[in-house]
Order: C-alpha cells, then sequence, then structure tokens
C-alpha cells in the first residue's frame, strides 16, 4: 500500500465532512424531489427551487453543487446536459417510504451536530458533552422541546424502521401467536409483521407520550393492543414472541441486563426473543462500517449508549438465563439476534 493511496484514503475520511453538506444542502433545496420530477438544466431548476418559496439560487454556484452530486454519483446528466436522477439519488427523494433523506437531514440538527462537534469532550467528560451542553437528559428531552426536530426525527426513525420491518416479515413465525413489540415507537414494524401474518397477535409497550402517536398510527387494527408503561418498571405483556429493535444499544449493560431479565422471566420454552441492533465484529477491520458509525453516534448521544459485538451480547443474555439460537443480517447494517430459553442441564 503506497503512501500516496494511504493519504488520499485518509482525506476522504475528511472530506466526507463537507460531501455531506453538500447533500444536506441539496435536501434542503429540495434538489433531489425537482429532478426526480423531470430531468432539467440548471436554469430551469433555479426556476423550480425559487417557485418552492426559497429564493432564486445562483445558477453558477447551484451547477457546482450539481457538478458535486454528480461525483457522488447521485444525479448524471443525460445527452442534452440536463440532471437527472441515479438509483442513488432517488433513495434520497421524500415520496419513498425507506427514504434515506431524513436521515441525512437528522444529522444537520443542533444537538446532532453539536455532538459529534463535541466527540473529543465527551471522550475526556466520560458521558455525551451535547447532552450537558443543551442542558438534557437525552436527545428524546431535547426533541420534546422542538417539535419541528421532534417530526423530523420520527420520520427518520419510520422510515429505517421500514426494511427493517419488511426483513423481519420474512421470518417464520409457525407455532407464535402473540408479539410483544417493547419500545416499538409507533407500530411500523408491528403493524408490517400482523399485515405479512393475519392470524398474529401483537402487543405495542411504550411510554404513555409515545403510545399515543401509536394509536394514532395503528387506528383500526383490532390484532394490536397498545399498552403504556415504563419498560423497567412496570408490568410487561405476556407473548410467544418479544421483540427490542433498536432498543438494547441504548444502554449501559446494567440496564440492557436488567430488560432482558424482566423478558427472560415471562418467556416459556417455546417463546423467542428478537435483538435488532448493529453487530460489532471482534476483528475491528471486519465491522461493518455502518455499526461502527452507529456506535459512535450512540456514545455521543446516550449515556452508556452502545453497539455491541455478538460475544457482548451472548453474555448479557447468558446472564438472563438465554442464549443465542441463530443471527442474521439485516438492512442498515443491523443484525437479528434470535435468544430464547437456555436449555436444561443434565
Amino acid at each position: 500500500m503506497s503512501d500516496t493511496w494511504k493519504r488520499a484514503r485518509v482525506l476522504r475520511l475528511i472530506d466526507d465532512y463537507i460531501l455531506y453538506a453538500a447533500v444536506r444542502a441539496a435536501l434542503r433545496l429540495s434538489v433531489f424531489d425537482l429532478v426526480a420530477a423531470g430531468a432539467c438544466a440548471v436554469d430551469e431548476l433555479a426556476d423550480e427551487i425559487a417557485a418552492g418559496g426559497t429564493g432564486r439560487p445562483d445558477e453558477q454556484l447551484l451547477g457546482r453543487l450539481l457538478r458535486a452530486l454528480e461525483h457522488l454519483r447521485l444525479v448524471e446528466r443525460d445527452a442534452r446536459g440536463r440532471y437527472l436522477l441515479t438509483g442513488e439519488g432517488d433513495l434520497l427523494t421524500s415520496g419513498r417510504d425507506d427514504s434515506l433523506a431524513p436521515a441525512a437531514l437528522m444529522w444537520g440538527e443542533e444537538l446532532w451536530r453539536d455532538s459529534a462537534d463535541l466527540l473529543h469532550r465527551t471522550i475526556t467528560r466520560g458521558g455525551p458533552a451535547a447532552l450537558e451542553l443543551h442542558q438534557v437528559g437525552s436527545p428524546y428531552d431535547w426533541l420534546s422541546m422542538r417539535p419541528a426536530a421532534g417530526a423530523l426525527f420520527n420520520e427518520y426513525m419510520a422510515t429505517r424502521s421500514v426494511t427493517v420491518a419488511r426483513a423481519l416479515a420474512g421470518q417464520d413465525l409457525t407455532g407464535v401467536d402473540a408479539v410483544a413489540d417493547i419500545g416499538g415507537g409507533t407500530g411500523i414494524v408491528l403493524a408490517t409483521l400482523l399485515a405479512s401474518h393475519p392470524r398474529l397477535r401483537g402487543v405495542l409497550f411504550e411510554l404513555p407520550e409515545v403510545a399515543a402517536q401509536a394509536r394514532r398510527h395503528l387506528d383500526g387494527r383490532s390484532a394490536v393492543t397498545v399498552a403504556e408503561g415504563d419498560m423497567f418498571a412496570d408490568p410487561l405483556p405476556l407473548a410467544g414472541l418479544y421483540l427490542l429493535s433498536n432498543i438494547v444499544h441504548n444502554y449501559p449493560d446494567e440496564q440492557a441486563a436488567k430488560l432482558l431479565a424482566r423478558i427472560a422471566a415471562l418467556m416459556d420454552a417455546d417463546a423467542e426473543l428478537w435483538i435488532v441492533d448493529a453487530i460489532l465484529d471482534d476483528d475491528p477491520h471486519r465491522s461493518p462500517t455502518s455499526a461502527v458509525a452507529l456506535d459512535m453516534k450512540m456514545l455521543t448521544l446516550f449515556t452508556g449508549g452502545r453497539e455491541r459485538t455478538l460475544t457482548g451480547v451472548e453474555s448479557l443474555l447468558e446472564a438472563a438465563g438465554l442464549h443465542v439460537a441463530r443471527t442474521e443480517p439485516l438492512p442498515h447494517g443491523l443484525h437479528l439476534v434470535v435468544a430464547r430459553q437456555r436449555p436444561a442441564s443434565g
């Protein structure tokens, strides 16, 4: 590996910051949605942006932004020099239920931006410096005081959940009669599971403020019950399948172990627990980049939040009397870890 190649690779890591800013700028100018509506030249795109009420952009500067997006293979030009979307660019349009636009915009929000900028202080202080700066206990506290950011976050979680939900819906659920989605948000994953397996019943367990949103989202679904409570203190529902999707990684080992033990106490010999989280490889070189990035995000935003290796997850499960039955990769660099009661020895 030549020094030139190594230098170029490190410089690309540095340059990714401003290239992300280019993508976010394009989203805020509605570039991807406007180009998706039809191929257009720079001047035509400038007119469309102006019609949206944000002011008419400078054509020369807009052209340079489009050139950067073309380099990133998010747009391309036809023989007439008009811009159109690539397959990757289409993933950033707002009309898709699995759009990546909310994820891209979320990292421009103040708390998220500060959390990345203050990573060094988080390391030296032993906890999320951005939470301290904004005087909140968690990202959810910050979002609750900012309706627009809260709505964007909910959209981000919804679009992120769609592809995972579809993958989970393809699992074999023979013999399962009830699913309990603990901390299941507004119910996107649970609703998708029930739609694919109509004989199932579902219980969504959430905090009261989230449960109210879930009821609106799940309105009219007779097979779903929404229960309110604190997953660490209040009684959890009985079910043949328990789902913890993007939940365990929010908590340090002690709290995660407590939650797993509470669920394990309710599981019979045939019940399963599904954990959906990113899994780091024991060898850092083999860890998916998305999992490493998510671990850094958890470090900056949640006190004690972390992604774990499979060995780490197994240790938590073993302490609860469970064992890993199987694992399976999911979209967004996530994994499904299926746990069952540990077989009786002897």
